[in-house]
């Protein structure tokens, strides 16, 4: 219960920090950088990592020469891919210039996604804490590592649909309490989904997520020229802060 309310805390923190800084729309993409060097980090070297047949991908079959692996979850890491461009387009496109619309469908596609990853998350931590107590406080370490970034980013990209600070605080807080519910509830929520649910949950999220950060973030931190060095280094030290998340993740393995 301690670890599930310091969680909340620090992604508490990481969401509503944001909304106490003045953003010029210059400070903003230099911060986005930062916030999309965290998102690729995610999809990377989190999500796509825990589907079934990533170390086959990465490693090869050696037996047979080439790889074998499960393909319904990479089909719907496609599927989380079209589904977003799709809504995006189809669904609530109205004409080039209205950037909110754009904005707002990406924040709230990234909302769902990384909220499938947390509760995901506090679901592998409330397992962990009732098998193995060494490997349960070294998970806790790595959320704690990239929690607070996640939240940080997330009220970013968000604030690019020029939302007001009560709906950006609400989503803030919304966002904060899904690993805590997922650690609560964990027993039961494995039980209900099972594992293959839930990387089936992962697998969509991360092909929202991919779709989101390359087709759209990256675009939107350098469709201007200023700043190009800093944004370049904002966004290489969001991918840092994540590879530290997964080492420490790794460690607890």
């Amino acid at each position: 219960m301690l670890d599930a309310f310091w969680i909340f805390l620090v992604a508490l923190a990481g969401g509503l920090c944001p909304l106490a800084i003045r953003w010029s729309d210059r400070k903003l993409h230099a911060a986005l950088a930062l916030s999309t060097g965290i998102f690729l980090g995610a999809v990377f070297l989190h999500l796509l990592p825990q589907l079934p047949g990533a170390d086959i991908v990465a490693h090869g079959d050696h037996t047979h020469g080439h790889s074998h692996g499960p393909m319904g979850p990479w089909l719907l890491v496609l599927l989380g891919v079209m589904g977003v461009y799709l809504i995006e387009n189809l669904v609530f496109h109205t004409h080039d210039s209205d950037d909110l619309h754009h904005h707002k469908t990406i924040g709230y596609a990234a909302w769902a996604g990384l909220g499938v990853h947390a509760l995901t998350a506090g679901i592998a931590y409330s397992l962990a804490a009732q098998i193995d107590e060494t490997h349960a406080k070294a998970l806790f370490i790595a959320i704690v590592a990239h929690k607070g970034f996640e939240a940080f980013s997330l009220t970013n990209v968000l604030q690019l649909a020029e939302m007001k600070k009560r709906r950006l605080a609400i989503l803030a807080i919304v966002f904060a309490l899904v690993t805590p519910f997922g650690i609560l509830v964990g027993e039961q929520l494995f039980e209900l989904l099972g594992q293959t649910g839930q990387q089936n949950m992962m697998a969509v999220a991360a092909g929202t997520f991919l779709y989101v950060s390359l087709c759209e973030l990256l675009t939107e931190v350098f469709h201007r020229r200023e700043d190009a060095i800093l944004k370049l280094v904002l966004l290489a030290a969001g991918i840092g802060l994540m590879v530290l998340a997964a080492v420490l993740e790794q460690a607890g393995h």
